[in-house]
């Protein structure tokens, strides 16, 4: 294992008993100790620019995870408000998941294109069988889980079909 020496600037080779062993190792030019961590200046840069570099993966792939789940977030919030009876919950999850539809709608990042026919006809079905605003909100909140479910279900598939082609 390659270990630093900062007093002769330069690295030498150890076994890898010696670095993890109780024993402290010493330089074999200067017979300075050699901590077991040192590594290259330029090792550390990377290491620390990989390390950067992960964490800011790691964002990305929570902000596309939550976005990704956002719609059923809160279509499960606004299930679990209509049934409580918390119809603050359920508003205000109503509220976030048109608002943010109606957003990617007029930047034109909608994928659920069909939700300009669906969420209306879900509304207006709430409304009709559970009566009320609320019965409209929680219409609204089935058509955004059905859509997950059959996008999941669709995805599956994909995945699937991907993989069995890779295999054969």
């Amino acid at each position: 294992m390659l270990r630093y020496c900062e007093n002769c600037k330069k690295e030498f080779e150890f076994s890898p008993l010696a670095v993890s062993g109780k024993d402290p190792i010493f330089c074999p030019e200067c017979g300075n100790e050699i901590d077991k961590k040192s590594r290259w200046p330029a090792e550390e840069d990377r290491a620390m620019a990989e390390k950067n570099e992960e964490g800011m993966g790691k964002a990305v792939e929570w902000l596309f995870r939550f976005c990704y789940l956002f719609y059923l977030i809160l279509g499960i919030l606004g299930v679990i408000g209509f049934v409580t009876g918390a119809y603050g919950l359920l508003f205000f999850a109503t509220f976030l998941s048109v608002a943010a539809y109606i957003l990617q709608f007029a930047t034109g990042t909608v994928v659920f294109t069909s939700g300009v026919i669906f969420l209306p006809a879900g509304a207006i079905a709430g409304f009709l069988l559970f009566g009320g605003i609320a019965g409209a909100c929680l219409g609204i909140h089935i058509v955004f889980l059905i859509r997950h479910v059959v996008r999941d279900i669709v995805y599956a598939l994909i995945i699937k079909l991907i993989r069995m082609g890779a295999d054969s």
